[in-house]
Formats: structure tokens, C-alpha cells, sequence
């Protein structure tokens, strides 16, 4: 049975996520969800191969596939509920290189697949495909993008409130692409846009993973601020005018509202203390956005999030989106934006990625268990969405947090 990771299944182009593998996700997501499934992608040269291959699957089972071309997503998971259909897939590796691919699928009311019914999807990915007495059909919604440029500002502030100010917005050469722009140029901003180009090169030295640029162009243009996305449009990064980064911490610390705001195992202890002291608990999850959305509704937070720039809001899109995200955080005036995020507290948090398998995760044990014992906190997983172990250690002294993450390498790699 294949196993959807942390957000969903991804790898290598046509190894990893083959054609076979897509029209099977199809396939099963009309026995499991219902007749009607809408396929959206993002730019990278392999997504037409694997949203036609999802697309077979989806009408060879009998069902009607809508296809939603290159759209963030946010958009999707927008628009199938506002279509009334069964579910969707995004075909997209998000902030994974070109050589990359993955297959999200979300319910009928937009939300990522979870539960029974993910693992109803799995246990079909690895049997026979079903095929129908007569085949479904394709229908092309020519508007998506237009509905979901529609759909974001329907969830943030209305009116033209960046009116006078320049943003900067890299849409990492994805699914965003002329999307993000309109959106801004919507609120009254005078934009600047980067990343706007060939998905050969998504997420290559652009967009949410690597804001070097952004930050650049800010300066260059004079601008109130910049924002930055992934490939797939679902994590964003604020640069403040003054050049500083803003993560998904930051972002939550300047939406935060009511007693409750979600973070995952990953999100700084500063974000915690910080957010006490204005009476509000974090509830942590571990790593991914579909543990962060059950969370919310337990506990029936407003807003909850990921480091790497994952929002998700219970009043705005069904998934994570990193355009919503900054520009709820930017409001209500970008002029205060240091000044507002400038008041989080932050302990020091270092991380690392290491390519080695999953089976030496043991081997760092004792060293974490000696520095939990002097107060540092330490995560070490295997990511579910590359094939790397990471590595995080967090302390109040940073000398004990640098020293710690570099133990923690050697238990991994082993003697040199």
C-alpha cells in the first residue's frame, strides 16, 4: 500500500510519481469521494504528463474529471466546494525542486484528505483500476484563476488598503504566476514581480524557500514590503521594508487571536512564551498542515501554523494559503510592519537536513536526552516530504543550541 506522507505523496518525476501512480489516485478517489473530481497543477515541465494521467484515472472509473490548469493550491481547495464537487488533485511537489512531483487530494469541502478516507485512497493505490461500463468525461473550467483571485479577496481585508505602497511578490515561477499580482494590484499596491517566469526553474534561488532575491528587491525598489511564495502557492514569507525575514511563526504572532493558536513540534519556544504573556495557549501538533487543521478544530482555534510559512485561518481557504497568509498578517498598514513583529520573542532555534535513512534516527537518542536534560528542546524526524532526517535544536543560549545541533549530525552520519 502506498502511504501519502506529510502532504501528500512526492519524489521523483516519473520514478517516484509515475503516471501509473496518478491515473490510480484518480481512479480511487471516485470510488472513495464521488463522480466528480477537479485536477489542478502547478508549472514544473512533468505536471501536464501526471494531471492527464490523473484525469484518465478519473474517467476510466466513470467519473468527470474538471480541470483547473495551473492554479495555487489554495484554489483548489476553494473551488471544489463552491462547484459542488466530490474532492480534488493538486498535482505539485510544492517547494521541491523541478525534477520533482507529488499528488495532494482533498475532500469535497476543500480540506486535505485525512482519516478514514485517506486511508480508504491508499489501500486502493496498489490494486487493479477500475474501469466502468462507459467512460466519464473532462470538463475545462477556463475561469479558475479568475475565481480564485475572487476567492482570496473575499478572505482579506477589503478596499484598496495598499494603495501608495510598492510590494515586492515572488511567486517562486509557480502556480501563483500573474495570479499574486492581480491580487495585489486589486488592493490598490503598485506591484513588482519576481519569480514570474519558467517553471523549469520553480523554486530555484526564488520564491518562499529562498527569499535572498526578494530581500534584494525590496531594497532595490524601495518597497513597504515583499512577499514571497512556493511553488504551489500554499507557504508564503513576509520581508519587512527594513529586509527582515518573517516565517510562519511570525505570521502567526501577528494574526493571533482568541485563547487558542495551533503550532506544530517545529515552532519556536519564543512563539509560545510570547503569545502566554498575552494570554493565549499554543497548541502543538506534529509536523504537517493536516495535523494542524484537526488541531484547530478541536480545539477551536482561529489560526494555525507551520515555521515554513503553512497558515491556515477558520474563516479563510480550506488549505493553507501563503497569499491569504501575508497579507492578513501585512494588514492593516505594511508602514508597521517591523515595528509590530519586532515585539516576538525568539529563543534560539537551529535545524539542519541530513541525507541519511530513516534507520539511524536511534543512533541520536542519547544525545538527546542529554540535552533535554539542560532545557533544550529537540526534534528529529525523518521529513515526509524529501528523503532526509531533520534535525532541530532549541535553547536559550545559543552556544548550547549550535553545540547540540552538531552532535546531534556526527550521532547521525557516524565517526568521520
Amino acid at each position: 500500500m502506498r502511504s501519502f506522507g506529510t502532504d501528500g505523496l512526492r519524489g521523483r518525476a516519473n520514478v517516484d510519481i509515475t503516471p501509473e501512480l496518478a491515473m490510480a489516485l484518480g481512479n480511487a478517489l471516485v470510488g472513495v469521494l464521488g463522480p466528480t473530481i477537479a485536477v489542478a497543477r502547478d508549472t514544473r515541465p512533468s505536471g501536464p504528463m501526471l494531471a492527464a494521467a490523473t484525469v484518465a484515472g478519473i474517467t476510466a472509473a466513470g467519473g468527470e474529471a474538471v480541470d483547473l490548469g495551473v492554479l495555487p493550491t489554495g484554489g483548489l481547495s476553494a473551488l471544489v466546494p463552491r462547484l459542488g464537487l466530490s474532492g480534488g488533485v493538486m498535482v505539485t511537489a510544492s517547494h521541491n525542486p523541478a525534477a520533482d512531483n507529488g499528488l495532494k487530494a482533498v475532500d469535497k469541502t476543500g480540506a486535505k484528505l485525512d482519516g478514514a478516507p485517506l486511508a480508504a485512497v491508499e489501500a486502493l493505490l496498489g490494486t487493479p483500476l477500475v474501469h466502468a461500463d462507459a467512460p466519464g468525461g473532462v470538463r475545462t473550467l477556463g475561469d479558475a484563476g479568475e475565481r480564485y483571485v475572487a476567492a482570496v479577496l473575499d478572505v482579506v481585508p477589503r478596499g484598496r488598503w495598499l494603495a501608495g505602497h510598492t510590494i515586492v511578490v515572488d511567486t517562486a515561477n509557480g502556480a501563483a504566476i500573474g495570479l499574486a499580482g492581480r491580487v495585489l494590484g486589486a488592493l490598490g499596491a503598485r506591484v513588482v514581480a519576481l519569480g514570474d517566469g519558467n517553471g523549469e526553474r520553480i523554486n530555484a534561488g526564488c520564491g518562499a524557500m529562498h527569499p535572498a532575491a526578494l530581500v534584494a528587491a525590496v531594497a532595490a525598489h524601495g518597497a513597504s514590503a515583499g512577499i514571497a511564495l512556493d511553488g504551489d502557492g500554499d507557504r508564503g514569507v513576509l520581508v519587512t521594508a527594513d529586509g527582515q525575514v518573517l516565517d510562519g511563526d511570525d505570521l502567526l504572532w501577528l494574526c493571533a487571536r482568541g485563547e487558542v493558536v495551533v503550532g506544530t513540534i517545529m515552532s519556536n519556544g519564543g512563539l509560545e512564551a510570547g503569545l502566554a504573556g498575552r494570554g493565549i495557549r499554543l497548541v502543538r501538533t506534529p509536523v504537517g498542515d493536516v495535523h494542524v487543521a484537526s488541531a484547530m478544530r478541536t480545539e477551536g482555534a482561529y489560526v494555525g501554523g507551520e515555521p515554513s510559512g503553512h497558515v491556515l485561518f477558520a474563516d479563510a481557504l480550506p488549505t493553507a494559503d501563503g497569499l491569504v497568509a501575508t497579507l492578513r498578517a501585512l494588514a492593516p498598514d505594511p508602514a508597521a510592519l517591523a515595528a509590530r513583529v519586532a515585539t516576538l520573542p525568539r529563543f534560539e532555534q537551529v535545524n539542519l537536513a541530513v541525507k541519511v535513512g530513516a534507520a539511524r534516527v536511534p543512533h541520536t537518542d542519547p544525545v538527546a536526552t542529554e540535552l533535554r536534560a539542560v532545557g533544550a528542546r529537540v526534534v528529529v524526524r525523518p521529513s515526509g516530504t524529501e528523503p532526509v532526517v531533520r534535525l532541530m535544536v532549541e535553547h536559550a543560549d545559543a552556544t548550547v543550541a549550535r553545540d547540540g545541533l552538531e552532535r546531534l549530525r556526527v550521532a547521525l552520519i557516524g565517526p568521520a
